[in-house]
């Protein structure tokens, strides 16, 4: 028996280091051309829990396969740190820093005919995460509604703010002197831009949502119902694939079309969001090419963005251009949305 559960272990672990080496190269093969390997990327999380499981176990055996999973761990290491904050320091921040903040607030609106006394207790509740963490000078929202950000910026001091369509808003306590939008043509998903003068430098800020998935539904009822037959199960895998894999090809196109419209621009850079892919995927490695990716810089412990039915996911991010300096980024955990906030105080 031990012979047999010997070589089912070696066999799981050649297949957990080939994955993970597809997830290493998922970043650089466009979707539009290669879909499925988006998936090696979506599941690197998973991925990289695998292979440390497997490395304990066959470092407990003294087994040279321990050696296997740490080597290739190593080799993509870059990965690791986009999931896993390592940063144990902590500068110096100072009085003139800007804080900035990304929230995907879909959750929130699940309850739309709520009474108005438990909307006030929503805004009130928000308002406060929103101090207690950070309270941003900037704040970027998606997945919002048009009654919510009037009120949430008088209630927080934001003179400035900018909606255009898709929920996708962006709030500031600094003056917007430009501003616009790029809409994407195969979905109600949007991206805006506000170029905000903070003293004497002008920086253009993005809020931006790209396309979802759409499968938390379909996901929650895989993993929740107990009573779905075999039949079912593999079908209702099958429905959530084959979305993902139309989906990573949609947000492609969004990416491309946001990453011509950043490098045309004349400012530094703040791109906030929620990119709907893992740091893993060819999206994020598009859009994050020439920046700093605030987390990677100043975070501390795993990175999850997303609290839905797909644990570990890491798809809300604050990018800067390098000559923006990031002083701390956090994750704070709220019971707001399906999403985390991201919060990151920068300067320059």
């Amino acid at each position: 028996m031990n012979y047999i559960i010997k070589h089912l272990l070696k066999i799981l672990s050649a297949g957990v280091i080939v994955c993970t080496f597809l997830s290493y190269v998922s970043p650089y093969v466009n979707p539009a051309l290669f879909g499925w390997m988006a998936f090696f990327g979506t599941g690197f999380p998973w991925l990289l829990l695998a292979n440390v499981i497997l490395l304990v176990i066959w470092a407990l055996r003294k087994h040279r396969f321990a050696l296997y999973h740490l080597g290739i761990l190593l080799f993509g290491w870059q990965y690791v740190t986009g999931f896993i904050g390592m940063n144990l320091g902590n500068d110096a921040v100072p009085a003139n820093a800007v804080t900035v903040a990304t929230h995907n607030l879909g959750g929130i609106f699940r309850g739309l005919n709520l009474e108005e006394d438990i909307w006030d207790g929503i805004f009130n509740g928000y308002a406060g995460f929103l101090r207690e963490n950070g309270d941003p000078d900037i704040l970027c929202i998606q997945e919002t509604a048009r009654k919510f950000y009037p009120r949430l910026a008088e209630m927080m001091g934001y003179k400035y703010t900018i909606n255009r369509k898709g929920g996708t808003m962006l709030l500031s306590r600094y003056p917007i002197i430009a501003s616009g939008d790029v809409p994407f043509s195969k979905s109600d998903n949007s991206m805006l831009w506000a170029d905000i003068r903070i003293d004497k430098q002008v920086v253009r800020v993005y809020s931006v949502h790209l396309y979802s998935n759409r499968v938390t539904g379909d996901t929650e009822k895989v993993l929740d119902d107990p009573k779905l037959e075999k039949k079912e199960t593999y079908r209702g895998i099958y429905k959530v694939l084959r979305k993902v894999g139309g989906a990573t090809s949609i947000r492609a196109e969004q990416a491309a079309v946001l990453r011509k419209h950043i490098d045309a621009g004349p400012y530094p850079v703040i791109l906030c969001g929620d990119f709907n892919d893992t740091p893993n995927a060819y999206v994020y490695g598009l859009l994050a090419e020439g920046m700093t990716d605030t987390f990677r810089e100043k975070g501390l412990g795993i990175g999850t963005t997303f609290a839905g039915a797909l644990p570990f996911l890491r798809i809300d991010y604050i990018l800067t251009d390098p000559k923006i300096k990031t002083y701390t980024c956090r994750v704070p955990k709220g019971e707001y949305s399906d999403h985390y906030a991201v919060v990151a105080k920068l300067g320059w």
